[in-house]
């Protein structure tokens, strides 16, 4: 950014316990900061910061005028990293090639994390923003939409823990099964599960076509399995159809797509071999993925988890897209060095980064490089690093 350029047109980000949101313009913070929202703890960073600065520092809470973010933009270094964006799992690990530095180090400094709250805590605070939003008159303001999009992100620590408990039964409830030839019943079978309420609230019209797919074949004497097979697949060309709109959700529900996934990995490890290679080769049309989709075990919640927070990262980046800054290569090294750490070597590193190599390697040799790709990156402590990365990396997840 040209730091001559006018202070409104400065973007800042905020970091609040280990998750970042924005971009926010500088009318929009100023309101932010009026309406007193800013925590102690809470971090910001803008264009010319070389590392994140504690917010009550850069304004002051004896600051009163909602300008002073103007004033504040023009101050700083004029040394400048850009907050971070989508391509593909191979193009990552191409950084990691042998010739890659490994613990290259740099000046960025890492948000600082606060500790755990319990849930209560969390929705307790939740409760006094917002009686605090309609004491100020939240609606009044010409920023209120943008605002409450921030607000709506920064809360979603606390209702995502919500939504995890409440909607843990419908997880465990099978989604590939259970098909009749009534489309009542069957419909009624589809939304009792968390993954089928998700699409059919966003994709209704291809919802209510697979719907009637499904009894079709059901009245064709068609079994589950072949059903479930054939919605599984279905459900695969939705998600790479929306491979731009995933990669644009907001941070925390991108991080929850990566977490799922990884979750899924080891489960399967510990499954069998042939169950974590379909998983990543093939997704929710592989046969054993179909299989354990269509049972109740202890795979079914956990695979389910995962392809519902895909859909719901869909659903968020439908409704304002983001776009997040490419890795750096010093995102690269740090990368490498726990891999390192991990005992991957260079000809390691190599081998992930070639995709016909890596097609070829034995399924137990993917299984554990791509649980260690994840496990590495989302132990980093340097949470813009990670999200770079992760976007980065979830792209053949959500595409593949």
């Amino acid at each position: 950014m040209d730091m001559s350029a006018p202070a409104s047109s400065t973007q800042w980000y905020l970091a609040r316990e280990g998750q970042q949101f924005g971009p926010i313009s500088e009318a929009e913070l100023a309101k932010f900061i009026e309406l007193g929202h800013l925590q102690p703890n809470d971090l910001l960073w803008r264009e010319g910061f070389p590392d994140w600065r504690p917010a009550m520092v850069v304004f002051p809470p004896r600051t009163p005028s909602p300008a002073r973010p103007a004033a504040a933009a023009r101050t700083g270094s004029p040394q400048a990293r850009q907050p971070s964006s989508p391509s593909r799992m191979e193009a990552n690990a191409a950084s990691l090639g042998p010739g890659a530095q490994l613990g290259h180090e740099t000046h960025e400094m890492e948000p600082v994390r606060r500790p755990g709250r319990r849930r209560s805590a969390r929705m307790a605070v939740l409760l006094l923003v917002i009686a605090a939003l309609g004491a100020v008159g939240w609606f009044a303001y010409p920023y209120r939409d943008r605002l409450k999009d921030v607000m709506g992100a920064v809360s979603s620590l606390a209702t995502s823990d919500a939504f995890a408990v409440a909607d843990r039964k419908s997880l465990e409830v099978p989604p590939l099964t259970g098909f009749s030839d009534a489309l009542e019943t069957t419909d009624a079978k589809l939304q009792s599960t968390a993954l089928w309420r998700v699409i059919k609230r966003e994709f209704p019209d291809w919802y209510t076509q697979r719907l009637n797919e499904a009894v079709t074949m059901a009245r064709s004497s068609k079994d589950d399995a072949a059903i479930g097979q054939h919605m599984a697949r279905k459900l695969v060309e939705l998600r790479r159809q929306q491979v731009t709109n995933a990669l644009s959700a907001t941070l925390p529900r991108l991080k929850s797509v990566a977490s799922a996934f990884y979750d899924n990995l080891v489960q399967l490890r510990r499954h069998s071999t042939d169950a974590c290679y379909g998983f990543i080769s093939q997704g929710e049309a592989s046969p054993a993925i179909v299989t354990m989709l269509q049972g109740s075990s202890q795979h079914t919640a956990h695979l389910q988890a995962q392809l519902t927070s895909v859909f719901e990262a869909i659903a968020e980046g439908r409704k304002q897209p983001r776009v997040y800054p490419q890795p750096r290569q010093t995102d690269y090294d740090k990368l490498a060095a726990d891999l390192t750490k991990r005992g991957w070597t260079p000809a390691d590193m190599q081998l992930f980064s070639d995709e016909s190599s890596l097609a070829k390697a034995a399924p137990d040799k993917v299984c554990q490089m791509v649980h260690d790709w994840f496990a590495a990156q989302l132990s980093l402590g340097d949470t813009e690093a990670q999200m770079r990365l992760l976007v980065e990396s979830l792209r053949p997840v959500v595409a593949g």
